[in-house]
């Protein structure tokens, strides 16, 4: 196990401190230079031999490891800890019993797909977005509350950059509507606000306390995420795909505003009836396509997780819990059994 960069996880969860400058920037440069260079065999090019938006692990080689979804992350870096440091089912992984996730990732045992959604406590922030807001109001664009709040979210975007660096192959970031660093209308990204103006109050804070050199390579970082990640029998993505796209569309779909758009940006029953059976018969490898599910997060859930399209799509974003996914490499997924928390609750 790498002691160095697990006791670097543990102090992003709880860390109430800001990151430099100089580590931000070589960080986020380095990831972004991972996922711009990935293997075109699991994450094939596009028609123009740019970078590609599917993560296929169905193909030959890459099919066999189990692999644990993790919902929205939104500013918790104390959840990434936790899921790292979660000690996995006996029956999860053959032959291995009381092994964490991080331990797993060390040993090439299991893959991990994040579903995006790294910044923005939202819900749980919204007394300090408000606050942050009088504070923007008064002309303090970095004051105690902004800070207080990117704290946390770069704590977390530094845990995940930092694991995408040590695990390239097998740790993984699908793009949300969340990442928009410069808070763009454009390329399928919109401006976001909920409870403030919390998009453009990050753009500003951080060109304010950072500068446009670390704004721009986040940039690039969230423009080399994925957009879909197909599993034998799983399809993940950030959010219900609302028409049904083939593999040729997602992988040339970085590009494409409406396939991102669609894949980011979902709301509840704004799908199309029948997208997710589509899609699990095009990129799953099940006999039955009945037998596979496509699992996303970006609507909050109540409970372990919400069933849409007659069962198949499963929603499993609870912002109040710590709920994982977890997809056997020899069993079909059930989220009764299979969605669990790495917290006791």
């Amino acid at each position: 196990m790498n002691e160095d960069l697990f006791e670097k996880l543990e102090k992003f969860s709880f860390s109430r401190e800001l990151p430099t400058h100089d580590y931000l920037f070589e960080l986020a440069d380095r990831t972004a230079g991972i996922l711009e260079s990935e293997s075109d065999v699991w994450r094939p090019c596009s028609e123009k031999k740019e970078l590609g938006g599917l993560l296929d692990f169905t193909v030959k080689g890459f099919e066999n490891l189990p692999a644990i979804i993790v919902p929205d992350l939104h500013a918790r870096p104390y959840f990434i800890f936790n899921i790292m440091k979660f000690i996995l089912p006996d029956n999860f992984i053959e032959e291995k019993t009381g092994i964490s996730v991080y331990d797993a990732l060390c040993q090439n045992l299991v893959r991990v797909i994040c579903v995006g959604d790294l910044l923005h406590s939202e819900l749980r922030g919204k007394e300090r977005w408000l606050a942050a807001k009088d504070e923007f109001l008064e002309g303090n664009c970095t004051g105690e509350n902004m800070a207080s709040e990117m704290a946390e979210g770069l704590s977390l975007l530094s845990a995940v950059m930092e694991l995408k660096c040590a695990f390239p192959k097998n740790f993984h970031i699908l793009k949300g509507n969340h990442e928009n660093i410069m808070n763009v209308n454009n390329h399928g990204n919109f401006p976001f606000r909920k409870f403030a103006n919390e998009g453009e109050m990050v753009r500003i804070f951080m060109e304010e306390m950072y500068g446009d050199d670390v704004v721009m390579v986040i940039f690039c970082f969230e423009n080399a995420l994925p957009l879909l990640a197909a599993l034998p029998s799983v399809v993940v993505s950030h959010a219900e795909p609302e028409v049904a796209f083939s593999k040729e569309q997602i992988i040339n779909g970085m590009g494409n505003d409406f396939v991102v758009k669609a894949l980011t940006w979902t709301g509840n029953d704004e799908a199309e009836e029948g997208s997710v059976l589509k899609m699990l018969k095009e990129f799953t490898t099940c006999k039955d396509p009945l037998d596979a599910r496509y699992i996303a997060g970006h609507r909050p859930v109540s409970g372990k997780y919400f069933l849409r399209q007659d069962g198949l799509f499963v929603q499993i974003h609870n912002p109040e819990k710590q709920h994982i996914a977890l997809v056997s490499k020899d069993r079909f997924f059930n989220p009764n059994t299979d969605i669990v928390s790495v917290v006791p609750e």
